[in-house]
């Protein structure tokens, strides 16, 4: 049995649970290495990866762990093959079971019904799991540095393509090539190229928008290396517009401070306060629209949340990101973004190049 399955073992015994009953692609990855969709069952510190035909070949290449394959069209006659949906499979596997761990964070609500209705009491693990994930191992880490090198490398080089007329559509595009090219399996979340005023909209979505010169730039990307994220925003600006300058300092000075911030044992909310309080002696604090950050590792989105809400502590070893940024809607916004660890001392920011104006 791996170190994380243990671990979700030692919860269900804390919780004095039979089985644990786990849906969700990211889960199952870091449970098992499993790169597909299923569901995990642990019972008796037995765990089983429940799949489709249709994941049996990537399914069957998971190690240590057993694999049933549910076939509800009974196409399959082989050994590890039940015919019947899945729903049915995990009453027939659980028949004896009645205190059930689900992560509901992952669990759809036909799903969460359906158990409901079969077994006795359903106890959410969610908030259990997402504090195993949110501290990395040496290997997660790894991964997560491999990621952000590939990010860095193809900022530097998108931006030899910044050129007049360009737009952001073909920027992202490009951005998205190279990502690959350089060694990643993907992006991990859609790149967000944002030219003048659209940098004021912090979700936005790239347009055929050409970028102009003295345009502002902004950059927030990131690629996937071996199934872990990297999260990075620059903002390029013309540094001969005082105006603009002068609020990229303070971003810089708040994203600065909020870094200088972390560390093993901090309340998240303290960093989301040392950030907000740099904005706020400037005058701009009503000008940040959201947290100073997130978690990140399999999702780009992960425990801890970094804001003044939060209710999480800070661990060593820990991924998170430190984003202030202010934005003026139909005039510009400036966000700067770094993925950082966590330790005892001061925190290790994964790549700050290309930060300073």
């Amino acid at each position: 049995m791996n170190k994380r399955i243990e671990n979700l073992s030692k919860i269900l015994e804390e919780k004095n649970l039979d089985c644990a009953v786990i849906f969700g692609d990211s889960n199952l990855y870091y449970f098992t290495g499993f790169r597909g969709a299923g569901i995990l069952l642990l019972c008796d510190k037995t765990p089983i990866l429940l799949a489709s035909t249709l994941e049996k070949y990537r399914a069957e290449d998971v190690t240590d762990i057993e694999v049933k394959i549910f076939d509800p069209l009974g196409i399959l006659d082989e050994k590890n093959v039940i015919h019947d949906n899945y729903r049915n499979v995990l009453l027939q596997l659980l028949q004896s079971k009645k205190k059930i761990g689900v992560d509901l964070q992952w669990t759809n609500y036909n799903d969460y019904t359906f158990m409901k209705e079969n077994f006795s009491q359903l106890v959410d693990i969610s908030s259990e799991i997402s504090e195993l994930r949110s501290v990395k191992t040496e290997e997660e880490l790894e991964n997560i540095k491999k990621a952000g090198e590939i990010t860095v490398n193809a900022f530097e080089k998108v931006q030899e393509m910044l050129e007049e007329g360009v737009t952001e559509k073909e920027i992202a595009g490009y951005l998205e090539y190279l990502f690959r090219k350089l060694g990643a399996e993907d992006y991990a979340f859609p790149s967000i190229i944002a030219f003048n005023e659209h940098s004021a909209y912090p979700h936005y979505i790239p347009s055929d928008t050409k970028f102009k010169k003295g345009s502002i730039a902004l950059f927030d990307i990131g690629a996937k290396y071996n199934g872990y994220c990297f999260d990075y925003t620059r903002t390029i600006i013309n540094k001969d517009n005082e105006e603009v300058r002068r609020v990229y300092e303070i971003v810089l000075e708040a994203q600065l401070t909020g870094i200088d911030s972390v560390r093993d044992g901090i309340k998240a909310s303290e960093v989301d306060k040392a950030t907000r309080n740099v904005l706020k002696k400037y005058g701009y604090d009503k000008y940040f629209l959201h947290s100073t950050g997130h978690g990140v590792g399999i999702e780009i989105h992960e425990y801890p949340p970094v804001s003044y809400t939060s209710t999480a502590t800070l661990k060593e070893n820990m991924v998170i990101t430190v984003e202030p940024g202010i934005y003026f809607k139909n005039k510009f916004g400036i966000r700067i973004e770094d993925t950082i660890i966590v330790t005892k001392g001061k925190a290790i920011v994964i790549n700050d190049k290309f930060k300073e104006l």
